[in-house]
């Protein structure tokens, strides 16, 4: 073989390579397309306006406070414009993004996948349309990067806007149930069972959200601070500056699913949480 066949050999070689490396990034960047697409036409327009955060029982009813911790004192909060996640995120969309970031699935998918202490109804929550258990820390680089590749402000919504969406722009509603009213109807618009269903299987509430209460809860953006509500800006509060856990709302059962109650939880633990993403106003 003559040095200009070799020549020839190597630059054919080189030239497949990077088609190859062209189509690889080309599939890709479409992927990443239709992740986008798919999460940003979810987001469901919230008004922003003024509400009353926190508990609210000693206005309404009985007259008797609805949370026993007194973490939630009743202060006035002034929000801007938001778009939420009609849905949680999903399976199927996260370890899209896993995979678009060159990372393997998450340790409780891979547990679960396993069955190690695990049923089978767990496994079968791990469904593309079931939603995704995450760390805090990777939900919010979740929905960063969603933000950073459509050129929007992208992030988990804040403890307030959260509550306010809850309670379809903050009405005093304990539950965030379809028909706006504060009875909760078992097996018909919340989850009490112990293991996930898909997203969406229940009816939203009024605003058009997806399991506000029950079949998981939310990572919020927010550290938790016990005292935070008595010193909380009332303008688009962000939570504390600093903090060991972060507020992941609301519980699955019983009186944990009350819209204004607040759990919390170390943000590098992956199980327990699920959560949506919110596009904020300029």
């Amino acid at each position: 073989m003559n040095k200009e066949t070799v020549v020839q050999i190597t630059l054919m070689a080189l030239a497949l390579a990077i088609l190859a490396g062209c189509r690889d990034e080309q599939e890709k960047k479409a992927d990443q397309d239709a992740l986008v697409s798919v999460s940003l036409n979810n987001l469901v327009m919230v008004k922003g306006g003024e509400f009353l955060m926190g508990d609210f029982g000693p206005l309404i009813g009985e007259k008797l406070p609805f949370n026993v911790d007194k973490d939630t004192p009743l202060h006035r909060v002034i929000l801007s414009d938001f778009r939420i996640g009609k849905y949680r995120v999903t399976w199927g969309e996260f370890n899209r993004w896993l995979d678009l970031q060159g990372r393997d699935k998450n340790e409780i998918y891979q547990t679960i996948e396993k069955g190690k202490y695990f049923t089978l109804q767990d496994k079968e929550a791990l469904g593309s349309n079931y939603p995704a258990t995450a760390s805090w820390n990777d939900a919010r680089s979740y929905c960063q990067w969603l933000g950073q590749v459509s050129n929007r402000y992208m992030d988990l919504p804040t403890e307030a806007q959260w509550e306010y969406a809850a309670r379809s722009r903050g009405q005093f509603l304990i539950f965030s149930n379809a028909d706006n009213k504060n009875y909760l109807y078992e097996d018909k618009n919340i989850n009490y069972a112990l293991h996930k269903k898909k997203v969406g299987s229940y009816p939203p509430n009024p605003l058009g959200l997806y399991d506000m209460m029950g079949n998981g809860s939310d990572w919020i953006k927010d550290w938790y601070a016990a005292d935070y509500y008595k010193h909380s800006p009332g303008k688009d509060p962000q939570g504390p500056d600093t903090g060991d856990k972060k507020v992941h709302r609301p519980g699955n059962r019983d009186s944990r699913s009350y819209t204004i109650i607040r759990n919390s939880k170390r943000p590098d633990i992956e199980w327990g949480s699920e959560f949506r993403c919110v596009e904020n106003s300029p």
